[in-house]
């Protein structure tokens, strides 16, 4: 399963909850879906929704907006959140509610109704909601399992990026020694992309440091950022640099420059 979330009813009792003694557990696929989705039309695609569990279930569909933090994690937007790249006003799954037995699976319909000025990428996720019904009059479980949707308008993609900051990381202890660098890449386009990055040290003459940024190739939504780090092998000398942070992404390249001061085993960005 891909996202799994437990609701208990009842004061929200923060135990898990067994109904009618045996546990819940629901499974869709696939997992990850990515569409194209023409301005002005309607397309449909289809979820399998599986219940692996031992008691029959009742299936609630729900299409809420997702965001992804910069350390690559899924955010479950809540209701009212002001937020351009979402899909669930978009969207609708078909049925709106079914039952499931132990075993069985059915087909989710999800249709997706495109406006004429809809451009780049909206990004949803699409819960399922399992629940028993004979728990009735006890403490209910509801588990939620879901798929994540990557919507695309071809023809009105726009890649762009660029490096919002850098910063330096401190030895542990040591508040200006240098021990690493961390580089933060914002999505400024408004499609999905992933970013790979560099990061040199020269002192004009020479490369100290020639090194890949560690922060994973991701997805990075638009208006998104994505947190990027490198620990240093050795102590840089005192002197004068030159930091060059390089990121590659969908053919595209995004650079940023900044000087460097090392005095006394001190590190300052200028």
């Amino acid at each position: 399963m891909l996202i799994v979330a437990m609701v208990i009813t009842l004061a929200m009792l923060a135990f898990a909850v067994k109904a009618g003694g045996e546990g819940i557990q629901v499974e869709t696929g696939p997992q990850v879906i990515r569409k194209a989705v023409l301005q002005g039309e309607t397309s449909t695609f289809q979820v399998e929704v599986t219940n692996k569990g031992s008691v029959p279930v009742e299936i609630v569909p729900e299409v809420v907006d997702l965001s992804i933090d910069e350390h690559g994690q899924n955010v479950e937007l809540p209701e009212g959140t002001d937020y351009d790249w979402g899909l669930k006003e978009f969207a609708r799954i078909f049925p709106e509610k079914f039952m499931l037995k132990p075993g069985e699976t059915r087909i989710a319909e999800v249709r997706v109704k495109a406006p004429r000025s809809l451009s780049g990428g909206r990004y949803g996720i699409l819960y399922f909601a399992a629940s028993d019904p004979s728990a009735k009059g006890r403490i209910i479980m509801v588990v939620r399992c879901g798929s994540l949707l990557l919507i695309t308008v071809p023809g009105t993609e726009t890649y762009s990026g660029r490096v919002q900051d850098i910063r330096l990381v401190p030895r542990q202890g040591r508040e200006s020694s240098l021990a690493g660098f961390e580089v933060v890449f914002e999505n400024t386009g408004n499609v999905h992309m992933s970013a790979t990055g560099h990061i040199k040290i020269s002192d004009g003459k020479d490369t100290l440091v020639n090194m890949a940024l560690r922060g994973g190739t991701g997805t990075i939504l638009p208006g998104g950022t994505r947190l990027y780090r490198v620990g240093l092998r050795e102590d840089i000398p005192d002197g004068e640099y030159e930091v060059t942070v390089d990121f590659v992404f969908e053919g595209k390249a995004a650079t940023a420059r900044r000087a460097l001061r090392i005095r006394g085993g001190q590190a300052y960005l200028e």
